[in-house]
């Protein structure tokens, strides 16, 4: 199909121009061929090659050096007959000095094609990545020097997957590594946090190996403790959260927290075991540190307190990677034991999530059943991916055991507790705007996983089930007990049964037997916090609402929001910030955490 390069269509994400089906065919535009660049740079994050299409999903390296024969021969194609260049779908004449970079790149893209396999070889893959992300950045470096072409390409803006607006040979995000700057990041300043976030995100480019891991590991921890700090200090974190409703702003602190689960998982999961070959390893890094910055992104305060204006985009801190092909990833095929287990989890989402909304609207008391259910329902995640093995883990890992849902659960748990022990007026109130914010969260974090993947047979998953029948858009198709949550009837039966045995998560800031006051580092949705993970009260009063919807490199988001808000009760969504943030949770010390790669 033809690329639709009309304005509108590019404005508003409706071209063809992502799609991977039809942006990798021959094309003369330079254009396309700067989006399928884009989508190279993007999944070099992790160039995971093995095992084959395990899940549904093309190996990214596979994908990679397709991305790159396809922009060789697009440029080739064009320097063989310049008369038919176009730009945009309008006909561009090239200068001396394009024509002069393009054969440039044209020969880079050979030395990428050389190297990207040799990333696969633990001999070489040091040589390789580096290779890999110096190349890539110099290519990017000559055509946004060559102010002709650059120019050009400049005034044709199109709507990315991630949201955000690119152009073709979209740059990498900007960061700062130097002493000052991750001094302030570690102090707690998010902007700074962002920088040197940033700095990380765009040095794995290309892999991370003994040549940058040093680098890495102190960048990244250096996020930790600034993140760690900022949650830690209740006058910084309302700064960032001025102007939004209680429960928007107690669910910006649960997409800060996911980020601090999901860096202690790149941390101490990813990192290392990248560096030394590990092919699934490239897989969690691929997947981590994009949904990383898709959780910010998707939180218009946390992006403008990064130095953005509120909308997904390329300025600031945790910017956006230049967007991705759809078609790259695709959903992952689900077994019958996968599909069980994602079937049971969205029902009991759904169900656990109404009751905390009963709670918080005075309609049901808080029980220490319900905590019991909520801590098995946690660990019933945990274990399920940690028995899946490596693949499943590199997919799922950021989400199921240190992201949304440990803190969604504390969040939860906090509460609960809060009234159990008696909590009135102001403080009681914070914990209804607690119960809000988690009951969206849960639902969001399933429904988005959900919505990530294939049940048996090609069916779908239905976000609004509330029976392990009723999740799958065949009835029937999963199978087993529908009592995930202990050893008693499950959740939707009304009982939590005896607390399930404490699975021990890593970098998500809990046991996953469930601590109540240490510290939740999930929180969010998982894959960009939106909706469900983004705002469930209401409208955020400082500018853009954090309810973004992205499609990256796995993620397709599903909200909730509306029925969470409709149920709020006037008391939580009166409370001030300031009260739910005197209820905001310790954080704990994620050095201490250690993920095992299975």
């Amino acid at each position: 199909m033809a690329t639709n390069f009309n304005a509108t269509a590019l404005a508003n994400g409706t071209s063809n121009i992502n799609n991977r089906a039809d942006a990798i065919n021959l094309s003369t535009d330079l254009v396309q061929a700067g989006v399928v660049f884009n989508d190279a740079v993007r999944i070099s994050t992790g160039l995971f090659s093995t095992p084959q299409n395990s899940g549904n999903s093309n190996p990214f390296l596979t994908s990679y050096t397709t991305d790159l024969h396809a922009v060789q021969n697009d440029i080739n194609a064009m320097l063989a007959n310049p008369g038919n260049v176009t730009l945009g779908g309008q006909a561009f004449t090239l200068t001396s000095t394009d024509t002069a970079v393009l054969t440039k790149v044209s020969n880079q893209i050979s030395t990428l094609l050389t190297a990207a396999p040799q990333t696969a070889n633990v001999a070489t893959l040091t040589a390789a990545d580096q290779t890999v992300h110096s190349v890539q950045a110099q290519i990017l470096q000559e055509i946004a020097t060559d102010a002709h072409l650059s120019g050009a390409l400049n005034q044709v803006q199109f709507m990315a997957a991630t949201g955000a607006m690119d152009v073709a040979f979209q740059g990498t995000p900007a960061g700062a590594d130097d002493p000052a700057t991750l001094a302030a990041a570690n102090g707690g300043d998010f902007a700074a946090i962002g920088t040197v976030f940033n700095a990380a995100a765009s040095l794995a480019l290309g892999g991370i190996s003994a040549a940058n891991l040093g680098q890495i590991t102190t960048d990244f921890t250096a996020v930790q403790t600034g993140l760690t700090a900022l949650l830690n200090n209740q006058t910084a974190l309302a700064a960032i959260e001025a102007g939004e409703t209680a429960v928007a702003a107690a669910t910006t602190t649960l997409h800060l927290q996911t980020v601090l689960g999901q860096i202690g998982l790149q941390l101490t999961k990813y990192d290392g075991a990248e560096a030394n070959g590990n092919a699934t390893a490239l897989r969690g890094t691929a997947d981590n540190i994009l949904d990383i910055i898709d959780v910010v992104q998707g939180d218009a305060n946390l992006v403008m307190a990064g130095g953005g204006n509120g909308t997904p985009g390329h300025i600031g801190g945790f910017s956006e990677m230049p967007g991705g092909l759809k078609g790259t990833v695709t959903k992952f095929q689900d077994n019958q034991v996968q599909t069980n287990f994602w079937a049971n989890f969205l029902a009991e989402a759904n169900t656990m999530s109404a009751k905390l909304l009963a709670v918080a609207n005075g309609t049901q008391a808080a029980t220490q059943d319900l905590i019991t259910q909520i801590n098995n329902y946690m660990n019933f995640g945990v274990k399920f991916d940690l028995a899946q093995g490596a693949v499943f883990q590199g997919r799922f890992d950021n989400e199921l055991v240190a992201g949304a849902l440990q803190s969604d659960s504390a969040m939860a748990i906090k509460a609960l507790t809060g009234i159990l022990n008696g909590d009135t007026g102001a403080a009681l109130a914070a914990d209804n705007v607690m119960l809000q914010a988690s009951a969206g969260n849960f639902i969001g974090n399933a429904g988005d996983i959900g919505g990530n993947n294939i049940a048996i047979g090609g069916a779908t998953y239905v976000g609004s089930g509330t029976t392990f029948t009723t999740t799958t858009s065949v009835n029937g198709i999963a199978m087993g007990t529908g009592a995930p949550a202990g050893a008693n009837p499950n959740i939707a039966n009304g009982t939590g049964g005896t607390p399930a045995t404490p699975t021990t998560t890593t970098g998500g800031g809990m046991a996953g037997g469930g601590t109540t006051g240490g510290g939740t580092t999930g929180g969010g949705t998982t894959g960009g916090g939106t909706t469900g993970g983004g705002t469930t009260g209401g409208t955020t009063g400082n500018g853009t609402g954090t309810t973004h919807h992205h499609h990256h490199h796995h993620h397709d988001h599903h909200s909730s929001g509306p029925a969470v808000a409709a149920a709020a009760p006037a008391a939580a969504t009166a409370a001030t910030h300031a009260t739910a943030a005197a209820h905001s949770m310790p954080v704990v010390d994620h050095h201490a955490m250690h993920h095992m790669w299975a």
